[in-house]
């Protein structure tokens, strides 16, 4: 256990504690270090904190690469920071106790192995144990427990005795320094659980003039759905979804939970970057049309390599009008198998010289495909969707029109059309 906690140096000689754990975030098992949120505010003008970890020194940089979460209720001090192990090294991490156990249970019916704790800490530069028992719950939320813990260590992980698995943080004492205050550690992941769907975005804008960072209708569905803080200053999505030129750093805050993301970025046309799109939560997402429309200055799409689209039925429009976007590869992975809709996805695409990105797409429930690649000028080739399965296909309506550049179309001689019932100027 002594590589899975912490000590931090702050900048003005204050040390605070946290320790490492990996905790399940949108589907997936990530590490993460939880200490106090105020060491933040703490850290050095090179956002570096220092971790004292079994008397070997390492590093941390915190940036806007790093997602950092912190509780919203100000009464708990608690912060989660991602850990990147390819980065900072850290391989051990502690187990998380998150059961019903201590959710409506009244302090007298309590057994006392239940309440047995074992409290990791430091003291005098040694990591230190101590066995003790919980003396008070408060509210199923919070508890109390009697042991003398050095200043400083605030945020040291409390393990239940009988499991060994961290049940609760330390985060206050009393005066008399041995009673502590901690927090069971399922109210620290419901804190965390709130931020699922808060996303950190960078957006790079290329006029000077104020442009839009969402598309109009988009805001007027979600306007009660969404939080925005804005260079640190929030806003709600209603009031304010203008952007001057520059990087700005964006944190969206989803309140409800978001099943359409049509018109998302409808027509945002200096919308040149946008970092963070990998957080985006996808995977109860039906609805892709237009999202993308209209985003002329767009030049990639990173982030949507990961996208789970599973359950995606309409991209219709999706990526239509985005002239500046010259590779899709980040689609490559994308399952589309519910996809039904697929129309003039891509129009309007003028950069885009190959469709390599789709040659694994699943289309076989897909119906309309009119003006899919309408006025790709610059497609050259079509062999990547050699083996598309298009037997439900009935729209074929000008898919490949205005495709100047493309001088054969090898890879679809296969293709089953015998559903098909429209293919008007499909290669005008």
């Amino acid at each position: 256990m002594r590589n899975c906690i912490c000590k931090i140096y702050l900048k003005n000689s204050e040390i605070g504690l946290g320790f490492f754990c990996k905790i399940t975030f949108n589907n997936n098992i990530l590490p993460f270090l939880i200490t106090s949120s105020h060491i933040l505010e703490d850290i050095d003008k090179n956002k570096i904190i220092k971790l004292f970890i079994n008397n070997d020194v390492k590093k941390i940089k915190i940036d806007n690469s790093r997602k950092i979460y912190i509780s919203h209720d100000k009464n708990i001090d608690i912060a989660i920071i991602e850990i990147k192990p390819n980065i900072d090294k850290i391989y051990n991490y502690l187990e998380l106790d998150i059961n019903e156990l201590y959710k409506n249970e009244e302090n007298l019916d309590l057994k006392y192995t239940t309440k047995l704790i074992y409290i990791i800490y430091y003291q005098n530069e040694e990591i230190c144990v101590s066995y003790n028992f919980i003396n008070e719950i408060i509210n199923s939320k919070k508890f109390k427990y009697y042991n003398k813990i050095e200043e400083g260590s605030f945020g040291c992980p409390i393990l239940s005795l009988k499991s060994f698995k961290v049940i609760g943080i330390q985060y206050g004492n009393s005066q008399n320094i041995r009673l502590n205050y901690g927090i069971f550690i399922k109210n620290v992941i419901n804190e965390f659980n709130r931020y699922k769907n808060e996303i950190n975005i960078i957006y790079e804008i290329d006029e000077e003039n104020v442009e839009n960072i969402f598309g109009d209708e988009f805001v007027k569905k979600n306007k009660h759905n969404i939080e925005l803080i804005i260079n640190g200053i929030e806003y709600n999505l209603i009031s304010k979804f203008k952007l001057k030129k520059g990087e700005n750093n964006i944190k969206i805050i989803t309140i409800n939970k978001i099943t359409n993301f049509e018109y998302m970025f409808y027509e945002c046309k200096s919308l040149k970057n946008i970092k963070g799109l990998e957080y985006l939560y996808t995977k109860d997402i039906n609805n892709f049309n237009y999202m993308f429309y209209g985003c002329s200055s767009l030049q990639n799409i990173n982030g949507l390599e990961n996208w789970n689209v599973s359950n995606g039925n309409n991209f219709s429009y999706m990526f239509n009008g985005c002239s500046s976007l010259s590779d899709i590869k980040e689609l490559e992975n994308w399952n589309v198998l519910k996809g039904n809709n697929f129309s003039f996805m891509f129009s309007g695409c003028l950069s885009l010289s190959n469709v390599r990105g789709l040659e694994n797409w699943n289309v076989s429930n897909g119906n309309y495909f009119s003006y899919m690649f309408n006025g790709c000028s610059s497609l050259s080739e079509l062999k990547a969707l050699e083996n598309w399965n298009v037997i439900k296909g009935y729209d074929f309506k000008s898919m490949f029109s205005g495709c100047s550049s493309l001088s054969d179309i090898k890879g679809l001689e296969n293709w089953n059309v015998s559903n098909g019932n429209d293919f008007s100027l499909m290669f005008n």
